[in-house]
């Protein structure tokens, strides 16, 4: 095994030697692998973007192989066991999500709550300007019933004066004709 820089990363020609497999098949155990884990950039590459892989890559990919001929195993679900990072990625997407659901919910509820407590507020604001709106109606009936009653004891005690008055007019009136009869007639002044 030859060594590809300082910190011993194989080509994937050194890698699928030590593995006694073909190149093309490295690369599909790798596409496997970068599928599970969701991750394209799982190992690391060279300036020419070919995938470089460690020592405990080649064990790995060993131990995949070495699962996938179990029973009804494949390839892609033994790398799930090797690699669970892709499930646990997937958990946490999946916990971030509810979270994010959840908060949401939250802040729904909080402003539903808001929304609630400012109706209430204006329920009761607009009650009490109804219970004041009835206080002053019947403030104003009293006030408006005292005064009709004045009124019509005004126009009682004015009828009962003014059919004094009116008996008094009626009274000179007739005196004048009784007079104006004394006197004669104008007439009478050439005659008599």
């Amino acid at each position: 095994m030859t060594k590809v820089k300082s910190n011993n990363l194989l080509t994937p020609a050194q890698a699928a030697k030590d593995l006694r497999i073909s190149v093309a098949t490295l690369r599909k155990y790798s596409l496997i692998v970068e599928r599970t884990t969701e991750n394209s950039k799982y190992f690391e590459r060279n300036s020419q973007n070919n995938r470089l892989y460690t020592q405990k890559n080649i064990e790995d990919f060993r131990e995949m192989v070495k699962l996938s001929h179990g029973p009804k195993m494949t390839l892609e679900t033994s790398a799930m066991q090797i690699y669970p990072t892709s499930e646990v990625k997937k958990d946490k997407t999946e916990d971030g999500q509810q979270e994010a659901k959840v908060k949401e919910l939250q802040v729904t509820v909080a402003k539903l709550e808001s929304e609630n407590k400012k109706r209430e507020l204006t329920i009761k604001e607009l009650q009490d300007e109804l219970n004041d709106a009835q206080k002053a109606k019947e403030e104003l009936q009293v006030e408006l019933d005292t005064l009709k009653q004045q009124a019509e004891e005004k126009v009682q005690s004015k009828d009962s004066s003014n059919s004094g008055n009116d008996n008094e007019e009626i009274k000179e009136r007739v005196n004048e004709k009784v007079n104006n009869d004394k006197k004669g007639h104008w007439w009478n002044k050439f005659m008599g």
